[in-house]
């Protein structure tokens, strides 16, 4: 029973994440950079709204106001994200386990896919493991949203695999789920890479078709049924874009000199060898830190190598469509290094829209991962009997290991002196150079390989390979989370210095913007301050990816000054003064802000916040008109005498189809029940007879 229990997926791939990452697990130290500044702060308010009994739709906290629910990189419609916050204020600790899941999730469907695959436990166990610690996962921590994409795309995979190939109403709805919590949950870069990989698919299962019309016929109507529930279940998020893509400066459409920024160098190709090499800062490998490694471990390496060198797998139509995917995927990684990123911009539709080319490797790590793993299993199962090629890969590796560093050290300019001085430097990660790295890692590369030939001579003990994997991707791991994944404070510091106001929306005081910023700016921030501290107003600290262009025309204007010397909520100076006039707010949340206000003439009365539509304003419970002023902020004229104001932000059709998607997501939920439970009922009949 216990054996069971700990070779199950579920319980493995988990445990392999909270070991792999045991720094966040144990909550030694904490993410760093991006993960830290924009997509932690953004996650505790959504929880604050929800745990408040509101949909996250804006925050007060942000830039002078922002519309959360409309920023495609916030997750304010993610379910995993309202999970958590429903089960707990979301805090740092959330924000590790968070992290977590998706790892594990993504072995997880790495796993199912290998298995619906054909594929043994070994196989299925060792390139799950693979995809679940490889290149891309370590790189892309502080891009949160990709690791989270990357979890659900095998998942995606396996389900459009098995829609078109079994044609089941419950692997159409499996399809739709997924593809609803990749587009909330995931980068959307992507999800749009996903669609044509997608495309790629379907277009590759029609030509190996004989009878084409009647494929068509059998799986178009399933796959649109797919698409249909895929757009009710994300019309809340599908219609918020929609709606935000106008209102900022990346929602139009970039030039190909953003669109080209972070792609993949084609030197830093040596991570298939050593990941850790290629954190170095040398020249030659020219790009984002976070977006170079494309690790796949040794023995899915040498196998991926092998599919090609025998002439058996080499007829295998599935794995040449793999090797398709991902050449054509690596080429559009390198970006500006080649021609094919370039040719997309101007051709395929909404590949202008995002930057990071060098996302794409996510898609030729993948596919190199389902050509090792049908490599693997033909040589355990013992249909090849090509040892020797795959001893010369072995050592071929080895050796090209050797002459890599060998080369790299005397370009370097290697000298007796810097072999003394070596060890010194070995302990110091960050002032390694490339040879150094890959020295230190090269002792270890060898003796995977060696254990990996040996094993592969005797023929014995097969599965022992599946421990060389979870060795060999261990010990890559704990060299690169220092450079790219934890920061250098401990956890504790991290929860100190970003001192989170308990309070879910603290009223504001009547000091100006001018003060509370001075006052925020003051210590030491790993984050943006704003969302931690509860304060209404805007810092030069990068907050979100995509703020809003009347915000940023305000900001950057001469007006800016002379407004921030006033509080959240004053009447406009341009009209009569009197001391006894006041304006209060008396009661803030996600989407409202109420204010008493008295003035013995008829004012106008200025709101610090963006506008934006969706926002409505009440005096005394009957509506009135909200006027821009000043580029981007609200105001409303309010009468002579004591009055109760309310703005408050609904965008309507937004919360319509936010039932929409609830009553979308429950009928599916019912309906893939009831599918799964008729199965299990035909088959327990079928048993009896």
């Amino acid at each position: 029973m216990l054996r069971k229990i700990i070779t199950n997926p579920f319980f493995v791939f988990p445990a392999l994440a909270c070991l792999v990452f045991w720094p966040l697990t144990l909550e030694l130290f904490t993410f760093k950079n991006d993960a830290l500044t924009y997509y932690y702060p953004v996650r505790t308010l959504i929880s604050d709204a929800l745990n408040n009994g509101e949909l996250p739709l804006w925050t007060p906290f942000i830039n002078m106001g922002y519309p959360l629910h409309a920023d495609m990189q916030s997750g304010a419609w993610n379910p995993v994200i309202w999970i958590f916050s429903f089960l707990t204020q979301y805090s740092l600790s959330a924000f590790h386990y968070e992290f977590l899941f998706y790892i594990a999730i993504a072995g997880i469907g790495f796993f199912n896919l290998c298995k619906n695959l054909g594929h043994g436990l070994v196989v299925s166990f060792a390139m799950a493991l693979a995809y679940q610690f490889s290149g891309f996962m370590i790189d892309s921590v502080q891009f949160f949203n990709c690791i989270s994409a990357a979890a659900y795309l095998p998942f995606i995979i396996l389900f459009f695999r098995q829609t078109i190939i079994q044609r089941k109403l419950k692997y159409v709805i499996a399809l739709s789920f997924f593809l609803f919590l990749m587009f909330t949950g995931g980068y959307p870069s992507l999800f749009i890479i996903n669609c044509y990989t997608l495309v790629g698919y379907f277009v590759y299962f029609y030509i190996k078709e004989d009878k084409k019309k009647l494929f068509v016929k059998k799986t178009f109507p399933l796959l649109a049924l797919s698409a249909l529930l895929f757009i009710a279940l994300s019309s809340p998020a599908i219609i918020s874009f929609a709606l935000h893509l106008d209102e900022i400066a990346r929602g139009k459409g970039q030039s190909l000199a953003i669109n080209l920024e972070n792609s993949m160098n084609p030197t830093t190709m040596l991570s298939l060898v050593s990941p850790f090499g290629t954190t170095a800062a040398n020249d030659f490998l020219n790009s984002s830190i976070l977006m170079r490694s494309i690790y796949i471990g040794i023995i899915p390496l040498v196998f991926f190598v092998h599919s090609f060198l025998n002439p058996g797998l080499r007829q295998n139509k599935d794995l040449r469509f793999y090797l398709f995917m991902a050449i054509i995927m690596l080429m559009m990684a390198w970006g500006e290094f080649f021609f094919v990123r370039q040719i997309a911009y101007y051709i395929l539709p909404l590949m202008d829209s995002f930057r990071h080319p060098a996302l794409f490797r996510l898609f030729t790590i993948f596919f190199m991962l389902l050509i090792a793993a049908e490599g693997l299993q033909t040589w355990i199962d013992g249909r090849t009997n090509e040892d020797k090629v795959l001893k010369r890969i072995i050592v071929t590796l080895g050796i090209a290991a050797i002459l890599i560093v060998i080369s790299a050290l005397l370009f370097e300019g290697i000298t007796f002196k810097n072999f003394i001085t070596l060890p010194t430097k070995l302990t110091m990660f960050y002032g390694m150079n490339f040879s150094e790295r890959f020295l230190l890692q090269l002792p270890f590369i060898i003796l995977l390989l060696s254990a990996t030939l040996f094993i592969i001579k005797t023929r014995k003990n097969k599965k022992y390979l599946l421990w060389i994997v979870i060795v060999d991707l261990f010990f890559a791991t704990q060299l690169n989370i220092s450079v790219t994944v934890i920061g250098a404070k401990s956890y504790k510091e991290v929860i100190n210095i970003m001192n989170r106001n308990a309070e879910k929306f603290p009223l504001p005081d009547k000091r100006s913007i001018e003060e509370n910023i001075a006052e925020l700016n003051k210590g030491e921030y790993v984050a943006s301050p704003l969302p931690y501290e509860k304060k209404i107003g805007r810092t030069d600290v990068f907050i979100t990816p995509g703020n809003l262009s009347r915000q940023d025309s305000f900001y950057y204007s001469s007006i800016r000054t002379t407004l921030f010397k006033h509080p959240v909520l004053f009447f406009n100076d341009s009209f009569i003064t009197n001391n006894s006039d006041s304006a209060i707010i008396t009661r803030i949340s996600s989407n409202t802000i109420m204010a008493e206000t008295f003035s013995k003439n008829e004012r106008m009365l200025i709101l610090q916040q963006n506008y934006y539509h969706g926002w409505n304003v009440w005096i005394d419970g009957k509506r009135s008109a909200i006027k821009t002023a000043y580029i981007s902020l609200m105001s409303v004229v309010v009468p002579a005498g004591k009055h109760t104001i309310k703005f408050c932000y609904q965008p309507t059709l937004v919360v319509y189809c936010f039932y929409v998607s609830i009553a979308t997501l429950i009928l599916m939920a019912v309906l893939f029940i009831f599918l799964s439970f008729s199965k299990y009922k035909s088959v327990k009949l079928q048993q009896g007879n």
